[in-house]
């Protein structure tokens, strides 16, 4: 699979060969940004804690808000799932043996979701550490001179 591929502005500032920059990468129109459906209430919780953040540093647009609500309601999920199980981590099985809670495999599915989504929005800190918003000076958001700009 190999590394994903950097945007074009993160090229740009890096000084990437010309050939390697998409002049024609596509970008989403300045729309507002609102959750495509009704949220639960943990997934609205955690959409109001995160979006606004996210769309001031550029990272959730119009065209994200699917994703990012599949994000919010997997951390949500892992929210409540904590808080149902407790510090109860093995129940009883079946035959009386221990096992795993089932809230526990919940929350480790829920993790590895958030891990993967929440990667593509910059949301851990390693998938930080590749972003750079040290350019701080406004640049255009449609056209070629976007890419000028820099």
């Amino acid at each position: 699979l190999g590394r994903p591929r950097r945007p074009n502005h993160l090229k740009l500032l890096a000084g990437e060969r010309e050939d390697r920059i998409n002049r024609g990468e596509p970008l989403p129109s300045e729309t507002d940004v609102v959750p495509p459906v009704q949220l639960t209430p943990g997934a609205q919780d955690v959409w109001d804690r995160l979006a606004a953040d996210l769309i001031n540093q550029g990272c959730l647009s119009h065209w994200d808000v699917d994703l990012f609500t599949a994000f919010c309601e997997s951390a949500a999920t892992y929210h409540e799932c904590r808080e149902r199980m407790g510090s109860d981590y093995v129940t009883q099985g079946s035959v009386k043996n221990a096992v795993p809670s089932p809230y526990w495999k919940v929350m480790r599915d829920c993790v590895e979701t958030m891990t993967r989504i929440g990667g593509r929005f910059g949301l851990t800190p390693a998938d930080r550490a590749g972003i750079d918003l040290s350019d701080t000076t406004p640049t255009p958001t449609h056209g070629p001179e976007r890419l000028l700009s820099s």
